[in-house]
C-alpha cells in the first residue's frame, strides 16, 4: 500500500514545488495528500488537474487534529510523512505534535538557513520569522527524538520571489544599498521540493538531517551579470530613495537586509552540488523558471 505523504502549503510555492517533485519520478510508493482550506478554490483544481493521482484534504491548520482525522479518511490509511512550512508558532509547534500523536514515520520541515548547518541551530537572529522558524525546529528535535524521523531543509533567499515589476526594482535596490558589494546566497523553490522528495524517498539517509539550501550565491553585480546572460538585460533597479523607503516602511524587511549585511546565509554549495548535481543557479532559474522571459 501506497505511503500517504501530507503536504501543507500544498497551493504555494514550496509545498508546490513537493507535490511536483513527487510526481516527477512516479511511483507507487506515496500518496500526496494536499492540504488546502478549499477543495473548491481554483488552486486546488489546478492541483488536481495537473496531479489526477493527487488527493485534496479540506484543513485548517488551526485545527490539526481535525486535519488528520481528515486526512487519514481520504488516505484510507494512517499518516505516513508530513512536509510542513509553518512558521507560526502554534500551527508548527502543533503540526510535530499531532505527527507524533499519529505515528508520523518522517516529518520534513522547511525552515530558513541562519548562517550555516551548525550555527543556524544556535542563531534565532534578529528577524522576527526566522526566530519562529528557529524555535520550531528545536521543538521539531526535541519531541520527536528517535520517535519520529525528521529532515529540517533550510533555504536561502528565493529566486522566485524575483517577478518582473517595480516591487522586484526597490527590493533590488534595497539590497543594492545594504550589501555594499556583499554576495547574497538564492535558492528556487523547484530544488527545495527536490530536497524534500529525497527526505521522503530516503528517510534513513536524512534523518535527523539539517541542511541549508543554495544554489548560487552573488553580489548584486553578479546577478545583473546573470540577468544579462539569461535575458540580455541587466537586473532592474531603481532610485536609492525606493530601497531605503522600503526598509523604514517595512521594519522586519529592513532587519532582514540588515542581518544580510552583517552575517548572512551559509549554505554549502559545493556539497549541494555534490548531492544534486541539478541543482539551479540564478541564471538557469531565469531562463527556464523564471517569468522575465513570458
Amino acid at each position: 500500500m501506497s505511503k500517504p505523504i501530507l503536504v501543507t502549503g500544498a497551493t504555494g510555492k514550496q509545498g508546490g514545488a513537493v507535490v511536483e517533485a513527487l510526481f516527477a519520478q512516479p511511483s507507487k510508493e506515496f500518496l500526496v495528500l494536499a492540504v488546502t482550506r478549499d477543495t473548491n478554490s481554483s488552486s486546488s483544481a489546478a492541483l488536481v488537474k495537473k496531479y489526477p493521482e493527487l488527493k485534496l484534504v479540506q484543513g485548517n491548520l488551526d485545527d490539526v487534529t481535525t486535519l488528520f482525522q481528515d486526512a487519514k479518511k481520504v488516505a484510507g490509511n494512517s499518516i505516513w510523512g508530513v512536509y510542513s512550512v509553518q512558521s507560526e508558532i502554534r500551527q508548527g509547534t502543533t503540526l510535530v505534535d499531532e505527527s507524533l500523536k499519529n505515528g508520523v514515520k518522517h516529518f520534513v520541515y522547511s525552515s530558513v538557513d541562519r548562517g550555516g548547518d551548525e550555527k543556524s541551530w544556535k542563531n534565532e537572529t534578529p528577524i522576527p520569522h526566522f526566530q519562529t522558524k528557529h524555535l520550531i525546529e528545536h521543538h521539531l528535535r526535541d519531541k520527536a527524538g528517535n520517535k519520529m524521523g525528521w529532515t529540517i531543509l533550510r533555504p536561502v533567499a528565493f529566486m522566485d520571489n524575483l517577478q518582473p515589476g517595480f516591487q522586484t526594482n526597490v527590493f533590488l535596490t534595497a539590497l543594492q544599498n545594504t550589501l555594499n558589494g556583499k554576495p547574497l546566497q538564492w535558492v528556487a523553490t523547484a530544488d527545495i521540493g527536490k530536497f524534500a522528495a529525497k527526505a521522503f524517498r530516503e528517510p534513513e539517509k536524512w534523518n535527523h538531517k539539517a541542511v541549508g539550501l543554495a544554489g548560487d550565491e552573488l553580489t548584486l553585480s553578479q546577478l545583473s551579470d546573470s540577468f544579462n546572460e539569461a535575458l540580455g538585460r541587466p537586473a532592474a533597479t531603481t532610485y536609492g530613495f525606493f530601497g531605503s523607503a522600503l526598509k523604514w516602511a517595512v521594519p522586519e524587511m529592513g532587519t532582514m537586509l540588515n542581518w544580510f549585511a552583517d552575517e548572512g546565509y551559509g549554505a554549502n554549495i559545493a556539497a549541494l552540488k555534490r548531492e544534486e548535481p541539478g541543482l539551479l543557479d540564478m541564471k538557469t532559474w531565469l531562463k527556464q523558471k523564471s517569468n522575465f522571459t513570458a
